[in-house]
């Protein structure tokens, strides 16, 4: 057990050099100003007397949460210069590393986050701080992928892991194991990457299974000649879903607007669009038909 004995060490400010000046509570966040101040030591270039110099402009540091609300530090680091060979440095602290604004707490953090398996998004959310940030820290915990074997059967699939941005990913269809994932979907990323494997391993890979993103066929043929390529049932039914509703847009195009054929054709769109046995037994008054129907009947009536 760990004694608390002030302030700072319940922030998680362990650096004694740090003097918290004031803080307050905003709606949204708790905000700690401080200083960050010390005797320096020689200069590491010219092993010169340094001295104080000025204040850096305030640096925001997120910190761990505290009473449920996201707080941040706000750092003033003091700046020292040498007398002989007039270079400047910035002092530091363990809080943060040197030219980051992310304290080591909530890097720490986030690597805990990431091996629990948690979204990238939930952990930028929960900790505050962006999808970015969690992604750099990923690429410096993940380890190297084993270039010596790939699954027989694979998947491969994008996801969103911020806004406008698509990434690739590849898993083990068996096991559900990661293979890779990678910071974007292009051709030249997915065949940099597995181009790494030689073509003995690659050899052995015999499904891969995808939507139908046009250029991951043709990078199956050029780095896995013996897999074959499955379509995932739901990117088949939805394909097929919107063959239906195109269909059902030129038919009912062809009727007048005021008709009760291009009515009914557009009010009850989401009946053609269900799956057959989930279709209501129940018999509801219909006004477009003016009688009691089910889902079945609507759906012979509009066929």
């Amino acid at each position: 057990m760990e004694l608390i004995y002030n302030t700072t060490e319940l922030l998680g400010i362990t650096d004694r050099n740090i003097k918290i000046t004031f803080y307050y509570k905003r709606p949204e966040c708790i905000v700690v100003n401080a200083t960050l101040d010390y005797t320096p030591s020689a200069c590491p270039h010219c092993k010169g007397k340094m001295i104080k110099y000025d204040f850096q402009k305030p640096s925001k540091i997120p910190l761990l949460e505290c009473q449920g609300m996201p707080t941040a530090l706000y750092l003033k680091k003091r700046r020292f210069q040498c007398k002989e060979c007039r270079k400047v440095q910035v002092s530091e602290t363990p809080i943060v590393k040197k030219n980051h604004q992310i304290s080591t707490d909530i890097q720490r953090k986030i690597t805990q986050l990431l091996i629990e398996k948690d979204s990238m998004k939930s952990i930028a959310e929960r900790l505050h701080i962006s999808t970015s940030t969690v992604l750099r820290r990923l690429k410096l915990v993940k380890t190297k992928p084993n270039l010596k074997s790939l699954p027989k059967i694979m998947s491969w699939d994008e996801y969103s892991f911020k806004k406008g941005k698509m990434s690739f990913i590849a898993q083990d269809f068996e096991s559900s194991e990661i293979v890779a994932i990678l910071d974007g979907r292009t051709h030249a990323t997915i065949r940099d990457h597995f181009q790494q494997y030689t073509l003995k391993v690659r050899k052995k890979v015999e499904i891969i299974t995808m939507d139908m993103f046009t250029p991951y066929f043709k990078l199956v043929k050029q780095l896995f000649p013996k897999a074959k390529i499955v379509l995932d049932r739901f990117h088949i039914v939805q394909h097929l879903s919107r063959a239906m509703n195109r269909v059902r847009i030129q038919i009912m195009n062809q009727f007048d607007k005021q008709s009760k054929e291009y009515r009914r054709l557009k009010r009850y769109w989401k009946i053609i669009q269900t799956d057959s046995r989930k279709l209501s037994t129940k018999r509801t008054y219909q006004p477009m038909f003016q009688m009691h129907l089910t889902s079945q009947e609507i759906l012979d009536e509009l066929l």
